[in-house]
């Protein structure tokens, strides 16, 4: 009797995360530390026709594919410290449009061998320009197997990370790494 009743417990609070689905975040997740970085430019040759991109970055090579520095006078950015790919990988989402999107780090965790990215984005429609406009989080090398981007509490993507090559999970298209 006292098993059952353990179990029905153990089920009932277990159950709204099971209900949420991909959507939601494991409660034996743990948090993983990170840093946002600004002050760079997307290059116009990266997935420059995709309205969303979203990768994994694990050297100063690859990091180079999709980024620019973006110079300003009196400039005060937030970039990566030189040698920031002998200790760290970089995630990064992109939207493109008509729109100046803006994003708010909810917290990143780690569920098992899977990285989870939540936060919440921020737009503001412009008719009379285009933008792409990139999250940049760092966070320490780890086995990380897939990473998941959730953003305003929705999944939007999940990249299989294999080696040295980032996988779409949806396999459109593959992102080749250095």
């Amino acid at each position: 009797m006292q098993r059952k009743f353990l179990f029905l417990l153990a089920s009932l609070l277990l159950l709204p995360w099971r209900l949420a689905g991909a959507d939601a975040v494991s409660p034996l997740a743990e948090a993983v530390e990170y840093d946002t970085h600004d002050g760079y430019f997307v290059s116009n040759r990266f997935e420059a026709e995709a309205v969303t991109s979203f990768a994994v970055l694990k050297d100063q090579a690859s990091f180079d594919q999709v980024f620019g520095v973006a110079m300003v006078m009196r400039d005060k950015s937030h970039r990566l410290p030189a040698g920031a790919f002998d200790r760290k990988i970089v995630v990064t989402a992109i939207h493109r449009g008509k729109a100046m999107v803006t994003y708010k780090v909810d917290g990143v965790v780690a569920e098992g061998g899977t990285l989870v990215v939540r936060y919440a984005t921020q737009v503001k429609p412009d008719a009379t320009a285009e933008f792409a406009c990139p999250l940049i989080i760092s966070v320490a090398k780890a086995d990380y197997q897939a990473v998941r981007f959730l953003e305003n509490g929705k999944q939007v993507k999940r990249l299989e990370v294999v080696a040295k090559l980032v996988r779409p999970a949806d396999k459109t298209k593959q992102v080749p790494l250095h």
